[in-house]
C-alpha cells in the first residue's frame, strides 16, 4: 500500500469537528506507529475503541471513528459498481420517504 491512504485519511480527520479532530489524529499518529497489518479497517477498530464510551448508546466521537473505519474499508476493499448503485438508490428512497412523511402531514393537517 502507498502513503496516499494516509494522507487521505489525515485529510478525513483534519475536516472532523475541532471538538473532536486532536483526539482522533492524535490516535491516529499512535496506531500509525503500531505499524498496522491488514485489514486495517479492523486494526483501526480495536485500536480505537480504547477511545471510545462503550456504555453510551450514541456518542458523537463514534460516528467520527467509524467514519475512518469506513474510509479505511473502502481503501482496501473499494467498493464494486453494484455497491455504489445500491448506495444510489437507497439515497433516492430516502428522498422519497421524507417527501411522502411530509406531504402526508401536510394532508392530516388539512383534515
Amino acid at each position: 500500500m502507498t502513503i496516499d491512504w494516509e494522507k487521505n485519511i489525515r485529510n478525513t480527520i483534519e475536516g472532523f469537528p475541532e471538538t473532536h479532530r486532536d483526539k482522533i489524529l492524535q490516535l491516529w499518529f499512535e496506531w500509525l506507529e503500531t505499524e498496522p497489518e491488514s485489514p486495517l479497517y479492523e486494526s483501526w477498530a480495536q485500536f480505537s475503541s480504547k477511545i471510545d464510551d462503550e456504555e453510551a448508546l450514541y456518542t458523537e466521537r463514534r460516528v467520527y471513528l467509524k467514519r475512518v473505519k469506513n474510509d479505511l474499508r473502502d481503501f482496501e476493499n473499494p467498493p464494486k459498481g453494484w455497491h455504489k448503485v445500491a448506495k444510489a438508490l437507497a439515497a433516492v428512497a430516502s428522498i422519497f420517504l421524507v417527501l411522502f412523511l411530509a406531504l402526508a402531514r401536510v394532508f392530516r393537517v388539512a383534515e
